[in-house]
């Protein structure tokens, strides 16, 4: 036989069988479609987990020890992430940071220093709190953003809760400064929805603004901060970390806040969810290499009378064990190309219409053009391994048929 006949035989054979080979062809389109839809869902999902556990805020906060009278709740009751420092007049000297950054265990430490709160009825009916951050070391404001950023916080820029008023412009202006927001928060329901966050800098010069502070206010030099939020390394113990910090300083200058523990069980949990559903993408492979193995086996017995025709003109055993395996390939290639395009189709559609966002319960992105490709192409090679795994036994056993045994004996 040639490489054409050999075409022109597989073809053929699946057009003899339509029902058959369309119902096939269904199977591989409904492996690949979940397969796709699953690593799509799991990025989803998975973004969503990272994006909850960083939106759980600092693992711990350290403040003045005059600071816990205004805590809001109290060290131990309080429930709510450590997103942002309360506004207090309490301050700390930022030289503090460095001594902390060297406790073994911890991972990031950022400034957040609160310079003032202003009635400013054209961006809150609400009082608005102004806050400086570090925006190179940041990690409890920036996974709320509602958008990731274009570029880099520069001077001048600032992100701004999601009860702040903003124009068409994109600009603010705070007593006599202009101010461009780079980004919005999601709601938290907490005052960090009426707050502007900018580059410690810009807060610092803010302070020396004339009637930026109320008048019996304490001064704010350069370098002075409210709190200094910590991220610990995984699996640090909370407990001991915070207290190599307060061993570092009196305890009347400095105290640690640490994040309430009921939080901790739901950080563990939500990020064991992308290890769950990629065990379940597993198990819908595992699953479906049985079912695939029993439908070729169906359909090589189907044909044993064609292949013992074969075989009694001289077809060799590996054209025989090609043909099946070949026939498999194709069904397995077409099935799960249908199955990816209709998969993309579906959950672009619910993508455009909202129903992932919803979904998910957070703003996480989804796969890019290049993601998408990628993922697609996983599913189909997965679906064609699927294939030629399931029909080896069948093609072997095709091509080791008796031409004689396998005439007499079809159907």
């Amino acid at each position: 036989m040639t490489g054409i006949s050999l075409l022109s035989y597989i073809v053929a054979g699946v057009r003899n069988k339509p029902g058959r080979n369309l119902a096939t062809a269904f199977c591989f389109a409904f492996i690949a479609a979940n397969l796709f839809a699953g690593q799509y869902l799991f990025t989803g999902a998975a973004g969503s987990a990272d994006q909850g556990i960083a939106r759980m805020g600092a693992d711990q906060i350290v403040v003045p020890s005059r600071y816990l009278v205004f805590f809001r709740g109290n060290t131990q009751n309080n429930t709510a992430p450590l997103v942002r420092a309360e506004a207090s007049t309490f301050r700390i000297g930022g030289s503090v940071m460095e001594d902390i950054r060297e406790v073994d265990g911890i991972a990031a430490v950022s400034p957040q220093v609160y310079i003032t709160s202003l009635q400013l009825p054209h961006l809150s009916d609400l009082p608005v709190d102004v806050f400086g951050i570090d925006p190179s070391t940041d990690f409890t404001i920036r996974p709320w953003l509602r958008r990731p950023l274009a570029g880099p916080v520069r001077p001048g820029d600032v992100i701004v809760g999601s009860g702040i008023r903003t124009d068409a412009t994109g600009r603010i202006r705070i007593g006599k400064t202009e101010y461009t927001v780079v980004g919005t928060l999601d709601p938290t329901q907490s005052p960090v929805d009426r707050t502007v966050f900018m580059t410690l800098d810009d807060a610092y010069a803010l302070a020396l603004v004339k009637g930026a502070l109320p008048e019996n206010a304490p001064s704010i030099s350069r370098g002075d901060i409210n709190a200094a939020m910590i991220r610990l390394e995984p699996g640090a113990d909370s407990a001991a970390i915070a207290t190599r910090i307060r061993m570092l300083f009196p305890a009347t200058y400095l105290a640690v806040v640490e994040r309430h523990f009921s939080l901790d069980p739901a950080s563990q949990e939500i990020r064991g969810v992308p290890a769950l559903l990629n065990l379940v993408s597993v198990v819908v492979v595992v699953a479906a290499l049985p079912l695939i193995a029993l439908i070729a086996a169906m359909a090589a017995r189907e044909r044993q009378r064609e292949i013992g025709l074969l075989r009694s003109m001289g077809a060799r055993k590996r054209v025989i064990f090609f043909l099946v395996i070949s026939e498999s390939l194709f069904l397995a290639a077409a099935g799960g190309l249908a199955g990816v395009a209709a998969s993309v189709l579906l959950l672009s559609g619910m993508n455009s219409a909202g129903i992932l966002t919803r979904t998910f319960a957070v703003s996480a992105p989804v796969p890019d053009a290049a993601g998408i490709g990628a993922m697609a192409g996983v599913a189909l090679l997965v679906v064609i391994a699927i294939g030629s795994i399931a029909a080896l036994y069948p093609a072997y056993q095709s091509s080791m048929m008796n031409p004689y045994d396998a005439i007499r004996n079809e159907g």
